[in-house]
């Protein structure tokens, strides 16, 4: 009885008793609007209905819709599945492998690339999960669960079970066969700088949530890879592994994280090690996060100096997150099986209907910029010479003598450590014998013979007598803790420092030295709070209350930050020599924290470097720029391959197997022509798009080649094809294809401020 419900258009809200159907077209309305707008939830939507119809909203109808809505999404995902059965697309993890044609759809002689494929993952906490539980019982911080139990896991293939993250937990590791254990090596220089690189910050859970939020990873183009759930815990580095782990049949894989300096060791200890050695694995840093690295961090695995990374910044995920989160009002309630149920469409209709529209907008955009970076390569070519830079070999050289620099800078020495302890006792020991003396005189002053009744007279010698005292016993210690520096220092008492003594004069430096990177540290404290608080000024779904709490804050950190300012220049200026003074202008121009790096150096002689002088390190960039756009289009040559060899290969496959089942089946061959025309209404467009190329000024005309279809290597084909009727395209219009060059440009700068400023949502 319900198929025939639903062969009329109607849904029914029980299974069993059918008093109440939801019109099909209703449901299926909501889940176009829902997609579209992540926002709307059930409730609105039945009220508007309500409103239309002139009816009284009653709770229960949100109820009984959302029972349709499930069965609606039950009744697309089977259709699904059985289309990609008869399409021989089910061997698992066949949507992962497959989900990117410009990625991962590759075709025969094509050329090897250095990095076979880029790929950006992140953590994302705001599609987080509330667990509803009963009201604590006295001595218990939460109350007992109180959901309803449900077997029903729902994500389909978008998501990876919390079983197969949990293998690669550390404490899991020794499960591995073959696995040596290996101690950690030393402390990661941005782990400060980083709250998801600290243990104690991503192990724990957080009240109500069960589940704290999803581990995303994406193409460079972002179709969407896979999903894993963080569960009662931050951002820990088994969602990363254990996503490598089934995704790292890529050979060269490149993979951009904000901490990936951070998870380096984690992989090297992990039994994925070996793996990752074979595989070739290249941990990165996206454009966007590298200024929070320092240059070390930077030199090692920032995209500008990778080779084969190209020009992609691979700030994916902030993209990506920055429209999803649209999910987190409706979705933070929900329970588990229908908040993935909702992610996964919502990845789904993203990945068909808004990527794969723009995937070839993508290719544009990136080949009209790596082709404007190589148009200016005269001009680099001055600037380089200027600076004495004459072939890519000295650029190496400079960048090579920087890291070994930076690795050999250690930490202070214990000798000089002592050394600056015994200095700034000696210095307090110094002022605490002028204070004594001082109250000695003044004591001494006094005639106490002469001394009356008066009380305000008694307080005051009682104080003087005080202070004289005090003075005493602080110089008592004080001695002992000079004795105690000399004895470790093995100085005897005749060799104590004076302020005439080179020894007293070295100390003072380095007293100095130390003083200066104090102030430099703070002054880029508040700089790096300044950077993300302007950001998240300018969110998307920041509301008016926090926008005011920021800009309040703002003006003060703007007070906070002039008097650090003050104190840094200070300290500059007392050294000597006197060390380069920051304005206003100079501190906020600073694109990279890199740059403070330079400023805590005190060596004159790493100063005097050509890699360390300002011009010098901006032409090195503008080379490297150059370099990573002629791999970019090496890059874009080859995706663009793809692309035209998937649409002619893919809209082949599919008129063949709706030619080959229409007689047997003709609803499954119709779904079969639906779902290949999800994609298929958009390859004009792209075809538009990829002739505008060739019209590009300085695009070469023997490159024109790889915009012509080759030959898949896991090309899909049926036996028999000799194309199927026209008839089954009747009644669809193709994509617009009169898009103009301008409303691309638009959009590409409106995703990069996007991504700019979802930065912000990073924990610094």
């Amino acid at each position: 009885m319900n198929s025939g419900y639903i062969r009329s258009g109607y849904l029914p809200v029980n299974p069993l008793v059918n008093r109440i159907l939801i019109a099909l077209d209703t449901v299926e309305l909501y889940h176009n609007l829902f997609m579209r707008c992540p926002r709307l939830g059930i409730q609105p939507f039945v009220r508007a209905v309500c409103d239309l119809q002139g009816a009284r909203f009653k709770n229960n109808l949100s109820v009984q819709f959302s029972s349709a809505y499930d069965l609606y999404c039950r009744l697309k995902q089977l259709t699904r599945s059985k289309v990609l059965e008869a399409l021989g697309r089910t061997t698992p993890n066949w949507r992962m492998l497959n989900s990117c044609p410009s990625c991962q759809y590759e075709v025969k002689d094509e050329p090897t690339l250095p990095i076979r494929m880029l790929l950006a993952i992140d953590g994302n906490n705001s599609l987080k999960r509330f667990q509803r539980r009963e009201r604590s019982l006295e001595g218990q911080e939460l109350g007992p669960e109180k959901e309803r139990e449900d077997h029903r896991t729902g994500g389909g293939d978008y998501f990876l079970s919390p079983e197969q993250a949990n293998l690669w937990e550390e404490s899991q590791w020794h499960r591995w066969p073959g696995w040596t254990p290996r101690e950690a090596s030393v402390k990661v220089p941005c782990e400060d700088r980083w709250s998801n690189m600290k243990e104690s910050k991503t192990n724990r859970s957080f009240g109500h949530f069960d589940v704290n939020g999803i581990f995303g990873a994406f193409c460079r183009h972002s179709f969407t890879i896979v999903f894993l759930d963080m569960i009662r815990s931050g951002e820990q580095a088994k969602y990363m592994l254990a996503l490598l782990y089934h995704f790292m049949a890529a050979w060269s894989l490149g993979v951009a994280y904000d901490i990936a300096c951070g998870m380096i060791d984690k992989i090297i200890r992990s039994p994925l090690a070996e793996v990752a050695q074979n595989e070739r694995l290249q941990m990165l840093i996206g454009l966007l996060h590298g200024y929070a690295h320092n240059r070390l961090c930077q030199l090692s695995f920032l995209m500008l100096y990778i080779h084969g990374a190209g020009i992609e910044d691979l700030e994916v995920c902030e993209r990506y997150f920055s429209h999803s989160n649209a999910l987190a009002p409706v979705t933070r309630y929900m329970s588990k099986f229908r908040r993935r149920q909702a992610i996964s469409n919502y990845a789904y209709h993203r990945d068909n209907f808004e990527t794969y529209h723009n995937l070839s907008r993508f290719l544009y955009s990136n080949y009209k910029q790596a082709l404007g970076i190589i148009l200016r390569a005269k001009d680099t070519s001055r600037v380089l010479i200027s600076v004495g830079i004459t072939d890519i070999n000295c650029a190496s050289s400079w960048l090579e003598e920087e890291r070994r620099y930076l690795e050999t800078r250690g930490k202070t020495p214990e000798d000089e450590t002592l050394k600056s302890s015994y200095y700034l006792t000696l210095v307090k020991l110094l002022e605490c014998q002028k204070c004594l003396m001082r109250a000695r005189k003044t004591f001494r002053q006094v005639d106490l013979g002469q001394l009356s009744d008066n009380t305000r007279e008694q307080d005051g010698l009682y104080l003087t007598e005080r202070q004289m005292v005090n003075a005493q016993e602080m110089e008592a210690k004080l001695l002992l803790d000079v004795q105690s520096l000399e004895e470790r220092l093995n100085l005897r008492r005749v060799q104590r420092w004076t302020q005439d003594s080179e020894e007293w004069r070295k100390a003072k430096e380095m007293v100095d030295t130390a003083q200066y990177r104090r102030a430099l540290d703070r002054l880029e404290g508040l700089i790096v709070a300044r950077i993300f608080e302007l950001s998240k000024m300018n969110v998307a779904g920041t509301g008016y209350k926090m926008r005011q709490h920021i800009g309040d804050a703002m003006k003060k950190r703007s007070k906070t930050i002039l008097s650090a300012l003050e104190d840094y220049n200070q300290a500059a200026a007392a050294l000597n020599p006197p060390r380069k003074l920051l304005n206003w202008d100079d501190v906020l121009n600073y694109t990279y924290l890199s740059e403070f790096d330079f400023l805590r150096d005190s060596d004159t002689d790493v100063l005097s470097k050509p890699w360390a002088k300002p011009a010098a390190r901006e032409a090195l960039s503008e080379l490297f720029k150059l370099l990573r756009a002629g791999e970019e289009l090496e890059r874009l040559h080859v995706e663009i391959k793809r692309l035209v060899t998937y649409m002619k290969e893919e809209e082949e496959y599919i008129r063949g197997m709706v030619r080959k089942v229409q007689n047997s089946d003709p609803r499954l061959a119709y779904q079969i022509w639906k779902h290949g025309h999800e994609r298929r209404r958009f390859n004009e467009v792209h075809r538009l798009r990829l002739r505008s190329i060739q019209q590009l000024k300085g695009f070469s005309p023997a490159d024109a080649h790889f915009f012509e279809p080759g030959v898949g290597i896991r090309r899909q084909s049926v036996l028999g094809d000799e194309g199927i009727d026209e008839d089954w395209q009747d009644g669809v219009q193709d994509a617009d294809s009169d898009e103009s060059e301008g409303e691309d440009e638009e959009a590409e700068a409106d995703e990069r401020a996007e991504a700019v400023l979802a930065i912000a949502n990073d924990s610094v």
